[in-house]
């Protein structure tokens, strides 16, 4: 075999091996991006039937914020948490009231949904976790009858006024800030818009 055949051949073979690498990455990473598209629609799937939600930008959401059936109880725990943290800080009046209404709603026997509402009350969730809940509520909202949807109205804005009342003031009475007052505020507005959305 001449040089130069010798020479063309290796080319060619050093050629083959570039283009083999190249599909076997392009392969890998198509086989990748099925294993998240699966592993998505599974947990879209589980999702909806633990919670009856058929809207699938909201199960999305859902699942790209890190909820699980296991943990989405802690979403309605939301507007308190964000009460909470309204003048920069959970102080321990607030945090003791969020975990008796966790406890009042079982979560003491739902880990990872208390675990959930124990990274938020450690480090404050974004604006992210608000609109979902907003998302979510308003979907919930939706499937309630105007009554039922009123009680739940009502008592989220219960707990919420409860945990601004937590920590100031005299005796913890009139004791809301300007900044809880604000988020109580955008959390009627949010149940309003709800309620426009039925009429």
């Amino acid at each position: 075999m001449s040089q130069r055949i010798y020479e063309a051949d290796a080319l060619h073979r050093r050629g083959q091996a570039l283009e083999d690498e190249f599909f076997y990455q392009v392969d890998a990473k198509l086989r990748a991006g099925l294993r998240a598209q699966m592993k998505r629609e599974e947990a879209r799937e589980k999702l909806r039937l633990s919670t009856g939600i058929e809207d699938i930008e909201l199960l999305d959401h859902l699942f790209d914020a890190g909820v699980t059936p296991s943990s989405i109880a802690a979403l309605a725990l939301v507007p308190v948490v964000f009460v909470a943290w309204a003048d920069g800080s959970v102080t321990t009046a607030e945090r003791q009231v969020i975990f008796s209404s966790a406890l009042h709603r079982g979560m003491k026997g739902q880990p990872e949904a208390f675990n959930l509402l124990m990274g938020w009350l450690e480090k404050r969730p974004g604006k992210v976790i608000w609109d979902l809940w907003k998302e979510y509520s308003d979907v919930v909202h939706s499937s309630l009858t105007p009554k039922l949807a009123e009680t739940l109205q009502r008592e989220i804005l219960r707990s919420a006024t409860v945990v601004a009342e937590a920590s100031g003031g005299r005796f913890g009475r009139d004791s809301i800030s300007v900044a809880e007052q604000a988020v109580l505020d955008q959390i009627t507005d949010a149940m309003l818009l709800n309620d426009s959305r039925t009429l």
